[in-house]
């Protein structure tokens, strides 16, 4: 049933392309004047003392600003595409006990996602990346090099790890919903949460630099998010039993 109900909600995304496309154009065209502001703000927060952020082309830095706008206007469009998916699988959670769902209820789910995704964000923003780039850093000085990073690198990299943390914070919520609606049962997530270990560790090395202490720092919180997740689903899911 997972593929059917991927194909329903891909169907009706594409019935709203339109809508959703406006709403990232907004987004993108509206805050990209600022993402100079937001990078002199980047340079600040982040920015180990002692190395040189530099721009090896030169259209890299105004690239760069509209990259960060056009992930602010899909950021933006979030909302409207989970109101999207949940009309297409309305009919679905209904037929799995789900009929007397509440607007409070959806409210409150989706004030709960916004505040979890913050505090993803938060968590790698303000802790994680000061401690992890000021690491990298020293290693290069005790490696004998001095750190010129490369602005959109710098950037990029930066932005990919607060995104995926904000993401990681949503776990608690999203399992729990697909549970519920039955498009993944309790038992599956149990039987391959080693397979989960694996995967949370290739992707923590993946998107970090080859060390251990980066890869931990990424790696630990997201196994973390998926005890927790499955403790919530045990809990509030009536199939987690």
């Amino acid at each position: 049933m997972a593929l059917e109900e991927l194909n329903v909600i891909l169907a009706a995304l594409r019935k709203k392309l339109v809508y959703i496309a406006i709403v990232v154009g907004i987004g993108t065209f509206g805050s990209f004047p600022f993402m100079s502001i937001v990078l002199n703000r980047i340079k600040t927060d982040l920015k180990p003392e002692g190395v040189e952020i530099i721009v090896i082309h030169p259209v890299e830095a105004i690239l760069l600003e509209l990259k960060m706008a056009l992930i602010i206007g899909v950021l933006l469009a979030l909302p409207l595409i989970a109101y999207y998916v949940y009309g297409a699988m309305k009919e679905r959670f209904k037929m799995v006990g789900m009929r007397d769902t509440k607007k409070s209820f959806i409210v409150f789910v989706a004030i709960s996602a916004v505040i979890m995704f913050l505090l993803g964000t938060s968590y790698s923003y303000f802790i994680m990346l000061p401690i992890l780039l000021k690491f990298l850093h020293m290693l290069a000085i005790h490696a004998g090099a001095v750190s010129h990073w490369s602005l959109e690198l710098w950037v990029h990299f930066a932005i990919m790890m607060t995104v995926v943390f904000g993401l990681v914070f949503e776990l608690p919520i999203v399992l729990p919903l697909l549970v519920r609606s039955g498009m993944v049962e309790y038992r599956t997530l149990l039987e391959y949460r080693k397979h989960a270990v694996v995967i949370v560790f290739i992707v923590a090395a993946i998107i970090t630099p080859p060390d251990v202490i980066s890869q931990l720092m990424i790696g630990v919180p997201m196994l973390i998010f998926y005890e927790i997740s499955l403790l919530v689903v045990r809990i509030t899911s009536k199939k987690a039993l």
